[in-house]
């Protein structure tokens, strides 16, 4: 994933030998003054500091924040009986989707944590719902839809992952409308989350889940994102 280190007061030089030490690390380093709020989805920061043991210290910091929201994400797995490192292969896919979209560094930090904490609010879903063998009422399937929701609420509450609310709630409308928990249409979903709905479901068809038998291969996969084209999925971006 890629990881967002804040620089905090350095001159020219310091910021140069900054930036030759991440050169070819998966880093994006971002300028703030003295006086500004500390930015959204930051792992680390560096402030007067040796570049080379600046650096060091803000990806170890970084690479235990990360491992915080990834311990989550697995907990969220294992309600559901998922395969450990379901949600890492979740990423694993949005990373390489993100290079091939050619997304900002913004965008692909906002995507890449978005699909690690798609489902952070099934963890308020009762397991007799969640984990039901067999048909769901209407009134249970109501309140798995609302995942989504109680998703972007529990992000939106905290400092540094507001920013992923909208995406959360987002990822499971549809481009014609026939999503939820808004039934929005085409350009009115947010892009990021309409992204993350084609790696979501390519990860969920491609999978193990409790509630069938088998899995789909990669094959028709790609043929049902394909089919559903302007229906569930945006057709440019599949």
């Amino acid at each position: 994933m890629l990881k967002r280190i804040a620089i905090l007061g350095a001159d020219e030089n310091e910021q140069k030998a900054i930036e030759k030490k991440v050169k070819k690390l998966d880093v994006q380093l971002v300028n703030i003054q003295a006086d500004a709020p500390l930015i959204g989805l930051c792992d680390g920061l560096i402030h007067n500091t040796p570049a080379s043991e600046a650096i060091a210290l803000s990806i170890q910091h970084a690479d235990r924040a990360l491992g915080i929201l990834q311990l989550l994400a697995e907990a969220i797995d294992c309600r559901e009986s998922f395969k450990p490192n379901s949600s890492k292969r979740v990423v694993e896919h949005a990373t390489r989707f993100a290079k091939a979209l050619d997304l900002s560094d913004d965008d692909r930090i906002l995507f890449e944590r978005a699909a690690l904490l798609r489902d952070i609010g099934k963890l308020r879903i009762p397991n007799e719902v969640l984990l039901k063998d067999g048909l769901l009422t209407y009134e249970e399937w109501n309140l798995i839809q609302g995942h989504t929701t109680i998703g972007a609420d529990l992000v939106a509450a905290i400092d540094g992952l507001s920013e992923l609310a909208e995406i959360i709630r987002c990822h499971h409308e549809c481009y014609d409308g026939d999503g939820y928990p808004n039934k929005l249409e085409g350009e009115a979903i947010p892009y990021l989350a309409r992204a993350l709905k084609i790696v979501d479901v390519y990860c969920a068809m491609t999978s193990p889940r409790n509630y069938r038998s088998g899995c789909a291969t990669p094959e028709d996969a790609l043929a049902h994102l394909k089919n559903e084209r302007s229906k569930h999925f945006d057709t440019d971006l599949v």
